[in-house]
């Protein structure tokens, strides 16, 4: 290039036309830190970029679902019940909800690289406290050390991916890095199920830490660093918000959890409800007056988003209560191992690996609300399917229903995702994301609460109904125990031991009953709460797809200048 062109800040014709063939398809909201990685590494940087981000994020979202294959095994050893068991979900879940909302100030303060290499290091601190845990306190501690790391990276993913694709790309990419959260849920139970059965509950903890170390090893290369910091602007923490939210997440999924043991009428649990609903409305209150809030209200003023987001959120409810549920209910009430529960949500992930970039296709093409109802109505129709289930359902049968969730899952979550953040302004972006993040979690941590609240209190509720029938009234009991004492005396127990024992395998099977009928209602209320969310798809406006950017604003800025 000739000193005259520089000077003048031209390029010759060839090099102008290659300048602009490079750097055409970079979005006119990218910022300077990103356009100088475009200028390192050229237009393939997007994708090299995806795939980092797609590495951390199966490495974060693998521990969300691992562990339920492991929980009958944690139940074993520390005696714990499902009121307790269900934190080993919801910590996780709670703390990346909070976390999230802490996302856009740490990208903002430390820049992208900052934020995602502490994520990852948070991320592997918490896994290996977990697998030395010796109290539920310190495993809820590590869960919700892993949690945090999820709520910074996830939300940092989808921003970055807005800043680096162009409009009529990102539904593709959005479906693509949708592939590191549906991995979790398909693939993160057999992996925890092998763990279990090849050594124990621990090694589940640290199964997914080779994928950290591989993401942590090329984060700080390919993740653009913070803005120039005499340019960049330092929004201060919204410490009273998420304090406010902390508490409010936090009392109510207690309140919620405990209310079995304490009492819904009792004091201690009126106490806890009232701290998370007063909490939970003065964090709205508070953050409509912050000048940096954790959550901008801004972003619900969007019908587009707000709309999209009772979707998210029951798209949240739904992947992570029937990653929670099935695998118990294989394991407690069908008696497989933990291998097979695990291996029995493989064929259904490999729905969603499929079925995630078609719909993030189909997204960029047509109205994604048709998308959208198609995805409601298969995932409420595979929920009635399970609400039928037996103890003697077929394992394939069961396979085939799991797949026919996932696929409505697919044209659920990336259709929802695009069009929520599609609806926000640029200067709302990075708020929008963590919106978007947000909702998903807290709607998967809260439908994970109350389902496995609902499953132990339908537990007791089955479990008395049918109790109350076994007496010497009911001939078909007495008929059931005479055969079992007979078979118990044939094997060569005594006639007083084996009629006692009889009754044992009656509450055996009672017992078993209950369990099955305790499940059935669980996948009921899911398909009720589905039906109830194709009904709100009808407040939803059609979303309106950009075109693509005219050249002015799809030309590239000079890095240096920049």
């Amino acid at each position: 290039m000739s000193s005259t062109a520089a000077a003048s800040g031209t390029l010759p014709a060839g090099d102008n036309q290659a300048h602009q063939t490079q750097t055409h398809e970079i979005p006119a909201m990218a910022g300077s830190a990103v356009r100088r990685r475009f200028a390192q590494f050229g237009p393939q940087y997007r994708w090299m970029l995806l795939g980092a981000m797609l590495t951390g994020s199966l490495a974060t979202m693998l521990a969300a679902t691992t562990i339920n294959v492991a929980l009958p095994a944690i139940i074993g050893a520390f005696g714990l019940g499902q009121d307790q068991a269900q934190w080993m979900s919801t910590a996780f879940l709670a703390s990346s909800t909070i976390a999230m909302l802490a996302n856009a100030w740490a990208m903002h303060t430390y820049g992208p690289r900052a934020t995602y290499v502490a994520g990852m290091c948070l991320f592997i601190v918490g896994s290996l406290l977990g697998a030395v845990s010796t109290s539920l306190e310190m495993l809820i501690l590590s869960r919700a050390l892993q949690g945090i790391s999820a709520g910074l990276l996830q939300p940092m993913s989808m921003f970055l991916i807005f800043q680096t694709f162009p409009d009529n790309q990102r539904g593709t990419a959005m479906g693509i890095f949708s592939i590191g959260v549906v991995l979790a849920p398909a693939f993160g139970p057999a992996l925890g199920g092998i763990a279990v059965d090849l050594a124990s509950w621990r090694l589940v903890f640290v199964a997914t830490l080779p994928l950290a170390f591989v993401a942590l090893s090329v984060a700080p290369f390919l993740m653009p660093s913070g803005e120039d910091p005499n340019v960049r602007t330092r929004p201060p923490l919204d410490w009273q918000g998420l304090g406010l939210l902390t508490l409010a997440v936090v009392s109510l999924l207690s309140a919620f959890a405990g209310a079995n043991r304490d009492g819904w009428d009792s004091d201690i649990t009126y106490l806890k409800f009232a701290i998370g609903l007063i909490c939970g409305v003065s964090f709205v209150l508070w953050e409509l007056r912050h000048p940096f809030p954790a959550l901008n209200p801004a972003i619900f003023t969007y019908r587009q988003f707000w709309s999209a987001g009772l979707i998210i959120s029951a798209t949240g409810i739904a992947i992570y209560s029937s990653t929670y549920l099935i695998p118990l209910f294989v394991q407690m009430v069908q008696h497989y191992s933990p291998t097979a529960a695990g291996v029995m949500m493989i064929p259904a992930g490999l729905a969603m690996v499929v079925g995630f970039p078609i719909a993030g296709r189909l997204t960029d093409r047509m109205d994604a609300r048709y998308l959208l109802g198609f995805g409601i109505l298969c995932f409420a129709a595979a929920a009635y399917l399970l609400a039928g289930v037996t103890a003697l359902t077929p394992y394939w049968v069961l396979v085939g229903w799991i797949f026919l969730s996932r696929v409505g899952i697919s044209f659920c979550m990336p259709p929802a995702n695009t069009t929520a953040v599609r609806a926000s302004p640029p200067h709302l972006l990075a708020s929008a994301t963590g919106g978007v993040s947000f909702l998903m979690q807290v709607g998967g941590a809260f439908g994970v609460n109350l389902l496995a609240i609902l499953l132990q209190r339908r537990l007791i509720f089955h479990g008395e109904h049918l109790s109350a029938a076994m007496n010497e009234s009911n001939p078909e009991m007495l008929y059931q125990h005479a055969l079992f004492a007979q078979e118990l005396e044939r094997s060569g127990m005594a006639t007083l031991p084996a009629f006692q024992n009889a009754f044992g395998v009656i509450a055996r099977q009672v017992s078993a009953e209950a369990q099955v009928l305790a499940f059935r209602d669980c996948f009921h209320v899911v398909a009720i709460w589905f039906v109830l969310v194709f009904c709100a798809l009808f407040l939803m406006p059609k979303p309106k797809l950009q075109g693509p950017a005219p050249p002015v604003a799809r030309m590239a800025v000079n890095p240096e200048a920049a």
